[in-house]
Order: C-alpha cells, then sequence, then structure tokens
C-alpha cells in the first residue's frame, strides 16, 4: 500500500469552507503520479504506460481547513489489459475516513496510440501493491 501525503491548497476549498469535490480526483491523480514515481521509468509524458478509464469516487466526509491528509492507494484488481487501483483518503492524526475510490487504468503505449497486455515487469510492480 502506497501512502501520499497531500498539501491541501487555499485554491481545493468551495464557498463552503470545505474542500470542493472535483479536488479529491486530483487528489487521486497525485497519488497515481506517485505510484509513477516508485515503479516507472518516466522520461516523457509518452512514457507513461496508461490511460485512465473509469474512476468512481464515494464522498464520505468532507476535508475542512486545517486537516492534514493522506491517500493510501493499492492495486486491487489485475487484468490482461487493465488493473484498478483503490483509494481511500483520509486524515493523518485521527484516521478518519473521508472518501474511498476505484479508478481503473489500460495498459496504453501513447506511440502507436493502442491499448497492450499488461508487460511481465510491470505486472509484477502491481502486484507488488496489490492487496
Amino acid at each position: 500500500m502506497i501512502r501520499t501525503e497531500i498539501q491541501i491548497r487555499f485554491n481545493d476549498m468551495d464557498p463552503m469552507r470545505r474542500v470542493n469535490n472535483a479536488s479529491y480526483s486530483a487528489y487521486l491523480e497525485l497519488a497515481r503520479l506517485d505510484f509513477c514515481n516508485r515503479y516507472l521509468q518516466v522520461a516523457t509524458l509518452e512514457d507513461i504506460p496508461f490511460v485512465l478509464a473509469r474512476v468512481e469516487m464515494d464522498l464520505i466526509s468532507s476535508v475542512l481547513p486545517g486537516d492534514e491528509i493522506y491517500v493510501h492507494t493499492w492495486v486491487s484488481k489485475i487484468g490482461t489489459t487493465s488493473w484498478e487501483f483503490s483509494y481511500e483518503i483520509k486524515n493523518q492524526k485521527t484516521d478518519v475516513l473521508y472518501v474511498k475510490a476505484k479508478t481503473v487504468q489500460v495498459y496504453f503505449d501513447y506511440r502507436e496510440k493502442k491499448k497492450l497486455p499488461i508487460p511481465n515487469e510491470f505486472r509484477n510492480s502491481l502486484q507488488k501493491e496489490m492487496l
């Protein structure tokens, strides 16, 4: 399981003084980037070997100003050409759960513009983070 600490920015807030729902998707993106930095050699954008195909999110509780949060990310399913990340966004001090989410990524070659089977080396990286 990967833990990615998130810095809440002022522009993440909405007029109701809570994190805007759209900001949670950006936090998931930061967690995926953290995964890439740990397991992939990415020199150019074309080196990112996947495209996001689906996002599913349940908002449990609002993140408020002053909350310190992190995203737990793990691999919950691996297929032939795609895999699923599961996420929890939680409070760093109390472990209060704010968001549960899942995303589906498809292994994709941007240079050839087509999806491909997940290579064994990358599959091994995914399996390291599988729960």
